[in-house]
């Protein structure tokens, strides 16, 4: 035993010492190595320790690593809660420095109970000063948890999780984590804030046009996620007889998709207006996308030019989900990839097709965020709810039909965020037209 105990152990006051350094010359003499394991979380508990050298360090171990619980230096006992209690142990330890340290069995532990009732009170005081802590830790940590879930990342919690305080200092690390974290995530809030503005900034607006003109009707929504994508979608008159339309999926998430996404967009409407053949349109753009794309990034679009006047489509779709051609009795097809998306390879343009859109037929777009949308089960929304979505709303006029859509999609979801963007355009050409 350390020539330097001192008589004063823990919280026991000084006849509890000096009971349990009498027991000491006939204890059990334990000595570890730094890093050495003295006992495991979980564990069953028979004995308390006195440490007389050294210090050791409690920590809890869970599916993520090692959480430290604190550092213990001689001379003090420990893990009497446990053994009085008759507990599975709470935590592990292991050694820091080199450490001495004396084992204590349970029936000796309940004698010194008897013969000393501070030791009971010292257990208790320690106890609930544990508990204390534990509760103001658990504060902390559930406020920074809400500003994670909430996106309220305000500076007070910052302050809270970098400088917890003294009681709480074996917490530090994990506090300095979660500090970390909302830093990040406060970056990463402002990154998708903007990468959702340039998204908005790119998309029409319906009302004009459709006030505009007698001869057609069109309705549009993207509904972003957390992490922003990259679908748009778009439409501008060419001349008076003439309505361009396009709606496509960017690959990737945050302001990079977002940024390709208005350049694809902007090629699109510029060489549109220039050039007056759809497969002109997409050879261009294609040309122009793939020049120094370093990022190596591609876009799925569906690019078509449709006649006022004698409802002649012609359309090319470069690797983008089949919009549905939808008649005015109810009847469906699909308008096939005709090539491959945008940005791949200069030298391969997809083909074009044509097909005629009649008085009081609609052409519905979706981006694949539609069909891919999940359910808690992790079912998809898929193709059959889609089309049956359509059935329920072919008479209505664009505006309700996408509103339907969006309505089933969120009951299939029922809550559950999605992972992509959802998209949908819907033109209509006007019976009488």
């Amino acid at each position: 035993m350390s020539d330097s105990t001192e008589s004063k152990i823990g919280f026991a006051g000084d006849d509890t010492s000096e009971a349990i350094l009498a027991l000491l010359p006939g204890a059990r003499q334990i000595d570890l190595a730094p890093e050495t394991l003295l006992v495991r979380q979980g564990e069953r508990t028979d004995a308390a320790f006195y440490l007389d050298q050294g210090a050791v360090l409690v920590y809890a171990e869970t599916a993520y690593g090692e959480t430290p619980l604190a550092t213990l230096t001689a001379p003090r006992l420990i893990g009497e809660i446990g053994a009085l209690a008759a507990l599975p142990r709470t935590a592990s330890i292991k050694a820091v420095t080199h450490a001495r340290l004396y084992e204590i069995t349970r029936p000796q532990l309940l004698e010194l109970g008897l013969q000393s009732p501070q030791l009971l009170l010292s257990a208790i005081e320690q106890l609930g000063r544990r508990i204390a802590s534990v509760n103001e830790a658990l504060a902390v940590y559930s406020d920074a948890l809400a500003a994670l879930e909430n996106r309220q990342f305000d500076s007070g919690i910052l302050e809270d999780l970098d400088n917890p305080p003294p009681a709480l200092a074996s917490f530090a690390a994990a506090f300095r984590r979660f500090a970390n974290e909302i830093v990040g995530k406060r970056r990463q809030q402002d990154e998708m804030a903007s990468a959702a503005l340039i998204q908005q900034s790119f998309l029409p607006k319906d009302d004009a046009l459709n006030k505009a003109r007698a001869d057609i009707e069109v309705a549009g929504r993207i509904r972003p996620t957390r992490q922003v994508g990259g679908d748009f979608y778009d439409f501008f008159l060419l001349d008076d007889d003439r309505l361009a339309f396009s709606i496509g999926d960017v690959c990737g998430k945050g302001t990079p998709a977002s940024l390709f996404t208005s350049i694809v967009v902007t090629l699109l409407r510029t060489v549109g207006r220039d050039r007056r053949e759809v497969a002109d349109v997409i050879a261009r753009t294609n040309s122009l996308l793939c020049a120094d794309n370093e990022a190596t990034m591609f876009a799925t679009v569906f690019f078509g030019v449709l006649d006022l006047r004698s409802g002649a489509l012609t359309y090319a779709n470069c690797g983008h989900v089949a919009p549905v051609h939808l008649s005015a009795q109810g009847e469906m097809r699909r308008l096939k990839p005709t090539g491959l998306p945008l940005a791949i390879d200069a030298g391969r343009a997809a083909r074009t097709e044509t097909c005629r859109l009649e008085p009081g037929e609609k052409l519905i777009l979706i981006t694949d965020g539609v069909t891919e949308a999940m359910n808690a089960a992790k079912e998809e929304f898929g193709e059959a709810r889609f089309i049956d979505a359509l059935t329920q709303s072919a008479g209505a006029a664009p505006r309700e039909m996408l509103s339907t859509l969006f309505a089933v999609v969120d009951a299939f979801a029922a809550g559950v965020e999605q992972a992509d963007d959802i998209g949908c355009l819907i033109v209509e050409r006007k019976a009488g037209a």
